[in-house]
């Protein structure tokens, strides 16, 4: 009978393992021994987000033990040992720090990839079994996977040999459960092959269960069998990590002197100075999740900013408070991504940070630069940061200081190591800010003695710079230019509200109904395609393999398409390679999307992230793969909008006017079509993008896409009454679309005039309340501003009576509404489709 820890019978063979003898085709048993010592070495990640972030890699290496050898209240961020007399055998057991699950090998700080490397050190001459802990509850999609083997490597490839993997969990878990879970995630079964089914469940909060740290004992005793009774050997790269760890303590040492020096001299100068500094003016920046929100909060004693999961600033804020006898006053800043170059960063959060210095006038005293001790400060991130700090001028570099957040990340490490472990990039940092630099533990926001500090380093720099604040270096004003861009934004959601009304009143009677819906998603690499296409599916089917900020990537080479019922839609969906700023080599996979969803799509989305710029690049990347569908593609293309998250209540309209007029003629390109999608975004959203999908399907007089057609094959006389008819719907069919888009051109040219004699009439104060339109009366087809009446009718009807209308009777006039115009191109409709039956 099977324990509930006995290994897991993957493809329903025997779970004994064999050792296979050089030069045999068949195996033979495991010779059974047990060890008198047993060297153990636990490895694993955290989750970034969740109530629990770490694996439980020290509590249970404390059930191993028996005893509390490590300390669980804090993250293990040095590789420590442990040692006792367990069950006849004497163990070491030696912790590690973990790692982000999520994030690849690159972005994992220099200082925890050493402490992991040299790990196998302290346990001589080598461990027998690395347990790699996995918690049972945890999600295990495929990056997940490819950061550990990305980890493992670094060490050795030779250590799989000796793994098994620990599945921690705190409550009863039984086999059953645990093949459920494989069953879910198909990386973690792959895993478990790799690592020969070799695991074990440790109940953590069950202390007093010897049996399962025996049964543990036993699995590794029988691994070490079919090892030959081999540990791990350490190779050099494991020793040379070791003696560089050595040389960085003892650098980091000099740096802890050498910044005392300096403080100390400084603090001398403001002791026989003016008394301390009553009013700081501080801003904050740095990349998105570098907890600035948090370390404002902390600095002014309460919930001053918000903070969650998602980004949480999305423009400029500004909070005071009287702290220690100070009246700090600190304004909070829109972060960018720490891997993406300024000319990516959108040009709304640009304008955010250069207005950030002008909230707290005269100029602030110091800005914070945020940085994470939990990722890596490699070079791009140094690069981008560099970029957006010139967005303030070079003179900002004087009045910085960089703080150091998740201080919980350290442990007991002393930060200047860390400095010295991540290398030049962050050496060259601190000395631009000159030496300047503080930690904040979020996570001990009740801790005064980290604000008292920081504002002691405040009045120090401030002496250095010899009482002068900084003075923003701008011609402009950028809360002006910011004002005038959103009074755009506003004037565009007015417009494209009217132009949709008018839309919806026309197409409201077409007979046009769509149980199927066939959608392609377009894009870049990396915008979010195939969240959007779980988001529109409500179904995680597309692997979505790029994340925010700095997560592993994988390319998808192959249209895929996937399909589901939704909102009483038949969806298909669409997801295709991400096309390449540089190169068209998918550009024949890219097309084929148009036969995988045959007879072809009713709409393409085109995706672009609403946290990147629009440039000239992207602009140019866009029309060359789009023209690749030919002239027509546009009909039937809607802009789709990711990173509802980025903007959180920010319309998206307040993007696309700080943007350059590239974004805003593709918008117009695409018939003013486009939609917001948040990753989570729920049924109600999908509801009301599937709405804009269909009117444009309406607008297209329910036809699909189609690639050129090909040539038929009939008798001449056949050919000729087809072509004859094809060619009296297509001019029926442009005649149509000309009279919409006058329509439409007249409706948007009016609400600029009226718009314009709004503005004039307030500036005179002689505006009456009953001819100021309201928010709610976009849709009138007339408004009467003064004694002259706008009226997008006159426009068209004078149109109309130049227009052949071959045999329609014309019984409109200039004081008909738009329901008369509407009817019009009803009666047209009607009768084009008769003549193109007489056929």
């Amino acid at each position: 009978m099977k324990t509930r820890n006995e290994g897991l019978n993957m493809s329903d063979q025997s779970t004994q393992h064999e050792l296979m003898v050089q030069g045999r085709n068949s195996p033979i048993s495991c010779p059974d021994i047990k060890l008198s010592e047993i060297r153990m070495l636990m490895i694993g990640g955290r989750q970034l987000m969740g109530e629990v972030e770490a694996s439980g890699k020290s509590s249970a290496g404390n059930i191993i033990l028996g005893r509390n050898a490590f300390d669980i209240s804090r993250r293990t961020a040095r590789s420590v040992e442990a040692t006792g007399d367990v069950h006849g055998r004497h163990l070491t057991v030696v912790d590690t720090p973990g790692w982000w699950w999520h994030y690849s090998v690159e972005y994992t700080p220099k200082f925890d990839r050493r402490e992991i490397i040299r790990s196998p050190t302290l346990c001589l001459p080598g461990p027998h079994a690395f347990l790699l802990v996995i918690p049972v509850d945890l999600a295990f999609p495929n990056i997940y996977r490819m950061t550990l083997e990305q980890q493992i490597k670094f060490l050795s490839t030779e250590v799989w040999k000796h793994i098994i993997v620990l599945f921690t969990s705190t409550e009863p878990c039984d086999e059953s459960s645990m093949k459920n879970k494989v069953r879910k995630w198909p990386d973690l079964q792959q895993l478990l092959g790799r690592c020969h089914n070799r695991y074990h469940i440790l109940n953590i909060n069950n202390q007093s269960d010897n049996t399962q740290v025996i049964t543990l004992l036993e699995k590794i005793e029988k691994m070490v069998a079919q090892n030959t009774g081999h540990h791990f050997k350490i190779g050099r790269n494991i020793y040379v990590a070791d003696e560089r760890e050595k040389v960085n303590r003892e650098r980091a040492h000099q740096r802890i002197l050498a910044v005392k020096r300096q403080r100390a001299e400084l603090r001398a100068k403001i002791r026989d100075g003016p008394q301390h500094l009553t009013d700081i003016r501080i801003v904050i920046l740095g990349a998105a999740w570098a907890a600035r929100s948090s370390a404002g909060n902390i600095i002014l004693g309460k919930e001053a900013f918000k903070v969650d999961d998602s980004r949480t600033t999305v423009c400029c804020e500004v909070e005071h408070a009287e702290v220690y006898g100070r009246q700090l006053t600190v304004v909070d800043t829109p972060g960018w991504y720490c891997n993406v170059h300024i000319e990516s960063t959108s040009e709304l959060d640009k304008l955010e940070i250069r207005r950030s210095v002008c909230l707290c006038p005269p100029g602030p005293h110091v800005i914070l630069l945020t940085i994470p001790i939990a990722i890596t400060y490699n070079k791009i991130y140094n690069k981008v940061l560099e970029e957006h700090m010139e967005l303030l001028g070079k003179k900002v570099w004087n009045h910085t200081l960089v703080l150091f957040t998740r201080g919980d990340w350290l442990g007991d490490t002393a930060i200047e190591e860390r400095i010295e472990n991540e290398g030049k990039q962050l050496q060259w940092l601190i000395k631009k800010c000159g030496n300047r630099y503080h930690v904040f533990n979020c996570k001990q926001n009740t801790d005064s003695t980290q604000v008292l500090e920081l504002l002691a380093k405040i009045e120090e720099m401030m002496m250095e710079n010899n009482g002068c604040h900084y003075v923003p270096e701008t011609d402009s004003n950028p809360s002006t230019e910011l004002e005038i861009k959103m009074k755009i934004a506003k004037r565009n959601m007015r417009k494209v509200r009217r132009q949709r009304d008018i839309l919806q009143e026309l197409l409201k009677e077409q007979k046009y109904k769509l149980s199927d819906l066939r959608l392609v998603l377009l894009g870049g690499e990396g915008v979010g395609k195939s969240t959007s296409g779980n988001v529109i599916l409500q179904a995680n089917v597309f692997q979505n393999m790029q994340g925010e900020n700095c997560k592993i990537k994988k390319k998808i080479k192959q249209c895929v398409m996937h399909q589901r019922k939704v909102e009483g839609w038949h969806v298909s969906v669409v997801d295709t390679p991400g096309w390449s700023s540089s190169t068209l080599e998918n550009a024949k996979e890219i097309v084929q999307c148009v036969t995988v969803c045959s007879p072809g799509p009713h709409a393409f989305l085109l995706v672009l992230p609403a946290h990147q710029s629009y440039t000239q690049k992207a602009q140019k990347t866009v029309e060359q793969h789009m023209n690749l569908f030919g002239k027509c593609v546009w009909r039937h293309t809607l802009v789709l909008f990711t990173g509802g998250r980025w903007l959180r209540e920010r319309p998206i309209e307040q993007y696309t006017a700080c943007e350059e007029e590239a974004l805003q003629e593709l918008i117009e390109r695409c018939g003013n079509r486009y939609y917001m999608l948040d990753e989570k975004g729920n049924k109600s959203q999908v509801k009301n993008l599937f709405k804009l999908i269909d009117e444009m399907v309406r607008r297209n007089r329910g036809e699909c896409f189609t690639l050129e057609k090909k040539d038929i094959k009939a008798s001449p006389a056949v050919l000729q009454v087809l072509n004859e008819s094809e060619t009296l719907r297509d001019e029926w069919n442009k005649r149509e679309d000309e009279l919409i888009e006058k329509m439409l051109k007249a409706a948007v040219v009016d609400l600029d005039a009226e718009e314009s004699k709004q503005s004039s009439y307030r500036q005179r104060g002689s505006i009456s309340q009953s001819t100021a339109p309201s928010e709610d009366s976009l849709s009138e087809s007339s408004i009467s501003i003064g004694a002259e009446t706008l009226n997008p009718d006159v426009k068209v009807w004078s149109w109309l009576c130049h227009f052949p209308n071959n045999g329609a009777s014309l019984d409109i006039t200039p004081e008909t509404s738009d329901m008369a115009t509407l009817k019009y191109l009803s009666k047209i409709r009607d009768q084009k489709h008769a003549r193109s039956l007489s056929f």
